[in-house]
């Protein structure tokens, strides 16, 4: 009688699970490494002065751009600060990301400053990622899983 005999090393697979596993637990240098990737994302959003979406922010208004001391030429920017204070922290199993500034919600979602005689400001979405970005970061999972 003819036979065959097969061999299976099962101990190659279960290594690839350990480490899967391993991974999964060790969400701390996931998201910070998820949380770098977001400050770079939102670093070239504000040099490309886009929403996450690709549209561009709405042009400053005649008066404020005439009366704008620098950065003539740079929506959401005068001195850096909205920019600047970008961060990621983490709480749990919880990635934060966004500004301490009050000013960055306003921004963002546009809305009128009363006590500033009634100043409008448009909505410029600055925060978030698009779905590229969520490629992006899909990518920096599988890394993390050792799938890349």
């Amino acid at each position: 009688m003819t036979g065959v005999n097969i061999e299976f090393n099962i101990q190659n697979a279960l290594d690839a699970m350990l480490h899967i596993e391993a991974a999964i637990d060790d969400t701390q240098s996931l998201f910070s490494h998820m949380g770098e990737v977001l400050l770079d994302i939102h670093e070239a959003r504000f040099n490309a002065q886009e929403s996450p979406d690709g549209v561009p922010w709405k042009e400053l208004s005649p008066w404020y751009k005439d009366s704008k001391p620098k950065q003539k030429d740079k929506i959401l920017t005068l001195d850096g600060n909205l920019r600047s204070t970008l961060h990621w922290q983490i709480e749990g199993n919880t990635l934060l990301f966004g500004t301490n500034l009050i000013y960055g919600a306003i921004h963002h979602f546009g809305g009128t400053i009363k006590p500033v005689k009634g100043v409008v400001i448009p909505a410029r979405p600055w925060l978030g990622i698009s779905a590229q970005d969520k490629l992006l970061l899909v990518d920096v999972v599988r890394e993390h899983l050792g799938f890349a």
